[in-house]
Protein backbone atom coordinates (compact mmCIF):
# COMPACT_ATOMS: atom_id res chain seq x y z
CA UNK A 1 0.00 0.00 0.00
CA UNK A 2 2.35 2.14 1.21
CA UNK A 3 4.31 1.65 -2.62
CA UNK A 4 1.35 2.40 -3.91
CA UNK A 5 1.36 5.73 -2.52
CA UNK A 6 4.40 6.75 -3.24
CA UNK A 7 4.44 5.64 -7.00
CA UNK A 8 1.40 8.02 -6.99
CA UNK A 9 2.82 11.02 -5.36
CA UNK A 10 6.08 10.81 -7.86
CA UNK A 11 3.44 10.37 -10.70
CA UNK A 12 1.52 13.33 -9.71
CA UNK A 13 4.76 15.27 -9.14
CA UNK A 14 6.03 14.63 -12.58
CA UNK A 15 2.50 15.70 -14.06
CA UNK A 16 2.80 18.92 -12.14
CA UNK A 17 6.22 19.69 -13.01
CA UNK A 18 5.57 18.49 -16.71
CA UNK A 19 2.30 21.47 -17.08
CA UNK A 20 5.21 24.22 -15.73
CA UNK A 21 7.37 23.42 -17.81
CA UNK A 22 5.25 22.96 -20.97
CA UNK A 23 2.76 25.61 -20.34
CA UNK A 24 -0.18 23.19 -19.86
CA UNK A 25 -1.24 25.50 -16.93
CA UNK A 26 -3.03 28.05 -17.53
CA UNK A 27 -3.66 30.10 -13.98
CA UNK A 28 -2.40 29.17 -10.53
CA UNK A 29 -5.14 29.76 -7.76
CA UNK A 30 -3.42 31.32 -4.86
CA UNK A 31 -4.79 33.36 -1.75
CA UNK A 32 -5.04 36.23 -0.91
CA UNK A 33 -6.98 38.89 1.61
CA UNK A 34 -9.18 35.67 1.92
CA UNK A 35 -9.81 35.20 -1.48
CA UNK A 36 -8.72 33.12 -4.27
CA UNK A 37 -7.09 35.16 -7.59
CA UNK A 38 -5.63 33.71 -10.77
CA UNK A 39 -1.67 33.94 -11.36
CA UNK A 40 -0.22 34.14 -14.93
CA UNK A 41 0.76 31.18 -16.67
CA UNK A 42 4.56 32.56 -17.24
CA UNK A 43 5.81 35.91 -16.60
CA UNK A 44 6.21 38.02 -19.30
CA UNK A 45 9.15 39.92 -18.81
CA UNK A 46 10.58 41.09 -21.98
CA UNK A 47 9.45 44.86 -21.32
CA UNK A 48 12.09 45.02 -18.73
CA UNK A 49 14.91 44.25 -20.42
CA UNK A 50 16.87 47.15 -20.91
CA UNK A 51 18.88 47.98 -24.30
CA UNK A 52 22.30 47.14 -24.87
CA UNK A 53 21.41 44.04 -21.95
CA UNK A 54 20.62 40.27 -22.08
CA UNK A 55 18.79 39.36 -19.14
CA UNK A 56 17.58 35.59 -20.45
CA UNK A 57 19.36 33.81 -17.05
CA UNK A 58 17.41 36.13 -14.40
CA UNK A 59 14.06 36.72 -16.43
CA UNK A 60 14.37 33.07 -18.46
CA UNK A 61 15.78 30.52 -16.15
CA UNK A 62 15.50 31.54 -12.40
CA UNK A 63 12.23 33.27 -13.70
CA UNK A 64 10.38 30.52 -15.37
CA UNK A 65 10.19 28.55 -11.70
CA UNK A 66 10.16 30.97 -9.41
CA UNK A 67 7.87 33.63 -10.64
CA UNK A 68 5.24 32.04 -11.87
CA UNK A 69 4.41 31.76 -8.01
CA UNK A 70 3.31 35.41 -7.59
CA UNK A 71 5.80 38.02 -4.83
CA UNK A 72 3.19 36.29 -2.34
CA UNK A 73 4.63 32.63 -2.71
CA UNK A 74 7.90 33.35 -3.66
CA UNK A 75 10.83 35.58 -2.49
CA UNK A 76 12.73 35.68 -5.79
CA UNK A 77 10.36 37.55 -7.78
CA UNK A 78 10.96 40.60 -4.57
CA UNK A 79 14.55 40.21 -5.00
CA UNK A 80 14.56 40.46 -8.60
CA UNK A 81 12.88 43.64 -8.40
CA UNK A 82 9.07 42.79 -9.39
CA UNK A 83 5.88 42.30 -7.51
CA UNK A 84 2.42 40.82 -9.04
CA UNK A 85 -0.64 42.57 -9.51
CA UNK A 86 -3.25 40.57 -8.61
CA UNK A 87 -5.82 43.10 -10.14
CA UNK A 88 -4.57 42.54 -13.66
CA UNK A 89 -2.64 39.36 -13.36
CA UNK A 90 0.80 40.97 -14.50
CA UNK A 91 3.86 41.38 -12.84
CA UNK A 92 5.25 45.04 -12.26
CA UNK A 93 8.41 46.56 -11.63
CA UNK A 94 8.56 47.04 -7.56
CA UNK A 95 11.00 49.88 -7.40
CA UNK A 96 13.09 48.04 -5.51
CA UNK A 97 15.44 44.85 -5.69
CA UNK A 98 17.92 43.47 -8.34
CA UNK A 99 16.11 45.51 -11.28
CA UNK A 100 16.61 48.75 -9.32
CA UNK A 101 20.74 47.70 -8.35
CA UNK A 102 23.75 48.91 -10.38
CA UNK A 103 24.17 45.38 -10.24
CA UNK A 104 21.97 45.02 -13.44
CA UNK A 105 23.23 47.72 -15.26
CA UNK A 106 26.56 47.17 -15.02
CA UNK A 107 27.85 47.40 -18.63
CA UNK A 108 29.64 51.03 -18.23
CA UNK A 109 31.13 50.85 -21.91
CA UNK A 110 34.06 50.23 -22.14
CA UNK A 111 33.89 47.08 -19.70
CA UNK A 112 31.69 45.24 -22.42
CA UNK A 113 34.54 42.54 -23.12
CA UNK A 114 35.74 39.50 -20.95
CA UNK A 115 38.41 40.96 -19.21
CA UNK A 116 35.98 43.13 -17.13
CA UNK A 117 33.20 41.01 -17.03
CA UNK A 118 34.91 39.44 -14.14
CA UNK A 119 32.98 42.05 -12.17
CA UNK A 120 30.75 43.37 -14.42
CA UNK A 121 29.69 40.24 -15.79
CA UNK A 122 31.09 37.43 -14.38
CA UNK A 123 28.92 34.88 -16.35
CA UNK A 124 30.71 35.72 -19.48
CA UNK A 125 34.12 36.54 -18.11
CA UNK A 126 37.25 34.48 -19.62
CA UNK A 127 39.30 33.70 -16.76
CA UNK A 128 42.49 33.76 -19.35
CA UNK A 129 41.65 37.30 -19.79
CA UNK A 130 44.26 40.05 -19.14
CA UNK A 131 44.16 43.74 -18.90
CA UNK A 132 46.00 44.23 -21.83
CA UNK A 133 44.81 44.33 -25.88
CA UNK A 134 44.20 41.13 -27.67
CA UNK A 135 43.91 39.11 -24.35
CA UNK A 136 40.56 39.65 -24.19
CA UNK A 137 37.02 39.78 -26.49
CA UNK A 138 34.67 41.98 -26.93
CA UNK A 139 30.66 40.88 -25.30
CA UNK A 140 27.96 41.43 -28.30
CA UNK A 141 26.40 44.45 -28.67
CA UNK A 142 23.01 43.32 -26.67
CA UNK A 143 24.53 40.29 -25.19
CA UNK A 144 26.01 41.80 -21.94
CA UNK A 145 23.99 39.64 -19.07
CA UNK A 146 25.45 41.63 -15.42
CA UNK A 147 25.97 40.45 -12.77
CA UNK A 148 23.10 37.80 -12.33
CA UNK A 149 21.46 35.85 -9.86
CA UNK A 150 23.35 32.83 -11.28
CA UNK A 151 27.09 34.94 -9.81
CA UNK A 152 25.72 34.45 -6.10
CA UNK A 153 22.90 31.77 -6.53
CA UNK A 154 23.85 28.14 -7.89
CA UNK A 155 21.02 25.37 -8.92
CA UNK A 156 18.71 24.01 -6.68
CA UNK A 157 20.42 20.83 -7.82
CA UNK A 158 23.97 22.22 -6.66
CA UNK A 159 22.64 23.70 -3.80
CA UNK A 160 21.79 20.50 -2.63
CA UNK A 161 25.24 19.05 -2.80
CA UNK A 162 27.05 22.12 -1.58
CA UNK A 163 24.52 22.00 1.51
CA UNK A 164 23.63 25.85 0.79
CA UNK A 165 22.27 27.76 -2.05
CA UNK A 166 25.06 30.56 -2.17
CA UNK A 167 28.90 30.28 -3.54
CA UNK A 168 31.30 31.35 -5.65
CA UNK A 169 31.74 30.92 -9.24
CA UNK A 170 34.30 30.12 -10.92
CA UNK A 171 34.68 31.86 -13.74
CA UNK A 172 34.41 30.35 -17.43
CA UNK A 173 32.74 27.61 -15.81
CA UNK A 174 29.30 25.83 -16.68
CA UNK A 175 26.53 27.92 -14.03
CA UNK A 176 24.38 24.59 -13.77
CA UNK A 177 27.52 22.45 -12.75
CA UNK A 178 27.91 21.99 -8.90
CA UNK A 179 31.84 22.10 -9.38
CA UNK A 180 30.95 25.70 -10.81
CA UNK A 181 30.94 26.44 -7.46
CA UNK A 182 33.04 27.28 -3.94
CA UNK A 183 30.05 26.68 -1.00
CA UNK A 184 30.42 30.20 0.90
CA UNK A 185 29.18 29.25 4.50
CA UNK A 186 27.44 31.08 7.34
CA UNK A 187 29.11 34.11 8.53
CA UNK A 188 31.70 34.41 5.27
CA UNK A 189 29.66 36.13 2.98
CA UNK A 190 31.61 39.33 2.83
CA UNK A 191 33.91 36.93 0.16
CA UNK A 192 31.09 37.11 -2.75
CA UNK A 193 31.49 41.53 -2.12
CA UNK A 194 35.03 41.31 -1.82
CA UNK A 195 35.56 39.28 -4.42
CA UNK A 196 35.05 42.60 -6.97
CA UNK A 197 34.88 45.62 -4.22
CA UNK A 198 38.41 44.93 -3.11
CA UNK A 199 38.08 47.71 -0.27
CA UNK A 200 35.51 47.37 2.12
CA UNK A 201 34.04 51.19 2.01
CA UNK A 202 34.91 53.51 4.91
CA UNK A 203 38.23 51.84 5.50
CA UNK A 204 39.98 54.36 8.12
CA UNK A 205 36.55 55.57 9.43
CA UNK A 206 36.44 54.77 13.20
CA UNK A 207 32.74 53.73 13.12
CA UNK A 208 33.09 51.69 10.35
CA UNK A 209 36.20 49.85 11.41
CA UNK A 210 34.41 49.28 14.68
CA UNK A 211 31.26 47.45 12.75
CA UNK A 212 33.83 45.06 10.60
CA UNK A 213 36.01 44.31 14.50
CA UNK A 214 32.35 43.32 16.13
CA UNK A 215 31.34 41.26 12.97
CA UNK A 216 28.84 43.27 10.73
CA UNK A 217 28.93 42.02 7.85
CA UNK A 218 28.28 43.80 4.24
CA UNK A 219 24.82 41.88 3.96
CA UNK A 220 23.61 42.96 7.62
CA UNK A 221 23.21 46.47 6.06
CA UNK A 222 23.29 46.17 2.37
CA UNK A 223 21.29 43.03 2.19
CA UNK A 224 19.07 43.44 5.63
CA UNK A 225 16.59 41.29 6.69
CA UNK A 226 13.14 42.87 6.85
CA UNK A 227 10.53 39.26 6.17
CA UNK A 228 10.05 35.97 6.69
CA UNK A 229 9.13 33.84 3.26
CA UNK A 230 5.56 33.31 3.79
CA UNK A 231 5.37 29.76 5.81
CA UNK A 232 9.16 29.54 6.64
CA UNK A 233 11.69 30.90 8.58
CA UNK A 234 13.57 31.80 5.80
CA UNK A 235 14.41 35.10 6.09
CA UNK A 236 13.65 37.74 2.95
CA UNK A 237 16.54 40.19 2.61
CA UNK A 238 16.77 43.14 0.17
CA UNK A 239 18.82 42.60 -3.02
CA UNK A 240 19.34 46.48 -4.56
CA UNK A 241 21.98 46.90 -1.91
CA UNK A 242 20.91 50.01 -0.71
CA UNK A 243 21.20 51.09 2.71
CA UNK A 244 19.39 55.06 3.01
CA UNK A 245 16.39 53.81 1.26
CA UNK A 246 15.95 50.67 2.93
CA UNK A 247 15.43 51.82 6.60
CA UNK A 248 15.13 51.09 9.33
CA UNK A 249 15.80 47.60 7.91
CA UNK A 250 19.29 48.50 6.79
CA UNK A 251 20.56 49.93 10.05
CA UNK A 252 18.67 47.95 12.96
CA UNK A 253 16.59 51.12 13.92
CA UNK A 254 13.60 51.39 15.41
CA UNK A 255 10.76 49.58 13.84
CA UNK A 256 13.48 47.29 12.12
CA UNK A 257 12.62 43.19 12.19
CA UNK A 258 16.69 43.12 13.76
CA UNK A 259 17.81 45.42 16.88
CA UNK A 260 21.25 46.66 16.42
CA UNK A 261 19.78 50.22 17.38
CA UNK A 262 16.41 50.33 18.71
CA UNK A 263 17.05 53.83 20.23
CA UNK A 264 17.57 55.83 16.75
CA UNK A 265 14.52 56.47 14.47
CA UNK A 266 14.78 56.81 10.48
CA UNK A 267 14.83 60.12 10.30
CA UNK A 268 18.02 60.84 12.87
CA UNK A 269 20.01 57.96 11.46
CA UNK A 270 18.78 59.62 7.39
CA UNK A 271 20.65 62.64 8.85
CA UNK A 272 23.19 60.86 10.41
CA UNK A 273 24.46 58.40 7.59
CA UNK A 274 25.83 61.22 5.43
CA UNK A 275 28.82 61.80 7.87
CA UNK A 276 29.58 57.98 7.74
CA UNK A 277 30.47 58.73 4.23
CA UNK A 278 33.24 60.08 2.99
CA UNK A 279 32.27 61.10 -0.77
CA UNK A 280 29.84 63.19 0.65
CA UNK A 281 32.53 65.33 2.63
CA UNK A 282 34.34 65.45 -0.78
CA UNK A 283 31.91 66.89 -2.09
CA UNK A 284 31.34 69.60 -0.17
CA UNK A 285 29.66 68.30 2.90
CA UNK A 286 30.94 70.38 5.36
CA UNK A 287 29.86 71.78 9.28
CA UNK A 288 31.39 71.78 12.69
CA UNK A 289 30.14 68.31 13.77
CA UNK A 290 32.00 67.11 10.40
CA UNK A 291 35.48 67.98 12.08
CA UNK A 292 35.19 66.74 15.47
CA UNK A 293 34.44 63.00 14.15
CA UNK A 294 37.96 61.41 15.17
CA UNK A 295 36.77 58.43 17.04
CA UNK A 296 34.20 55.73 17.18
CA UNK A 297 32.50 57.42 20.55
CA UNK A 298 32.28 60.70 18.10
CA UNK A 299 29.97 59.53 15.76
CA UNK A 300 27.78 57.89 18.31
CA UNK A 301 27.24 61.17 20.13
CA UNK A 302 26.69 63.13 17.15
CA UNK A 303 23.92 60.40 16.60
CA UNK A 304 22.71 61.09 19.85
CA UNK A 305 22.54 64.86 19.12
CA UNK A 306 20.48 64.36 15.62
CA UNK A 307 18.39 61.92 17.38
CA UNK A 308 17.55 64.60 20.18
CA UNK A 309 16.83 67.18 17.62
CA UNK A 310 14.34 64.66 15.71
CA UNK A 311 12.77 64.22 19.16
CA UNK A 312 12.28 67.75 19.60
CA UNK A 313 10.47 68.52 16.68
Amino acid sequence: MKRAVSMLVVSISALVIAAFYGGAIKAQQQESGGGMVALAEKPNLDAFVRPGYNYAEPFGSCANCHNTMGAKGDHNAEAAGFMFDYTNNKFVLSGSGWYSAKHSMSNEGETQNTYCARCHSPMQADPNAEFKFGSYKQIADGQFEAVTCAVCHPSHNSAVELGRRLGMYKLGMDRTKTEAYDVVHEGNEDVLCLNCHVTRHGEGNPAMDLMVVAGVRCIDCHMAVYDKVPGTEVDKRFHDWKVGKNLPYSCGVEGSVTHCHPNFSVAATRAFIPYLREQHQDKGFKGQDAKKLRSAADYLKLWKKLQAQVSAQ
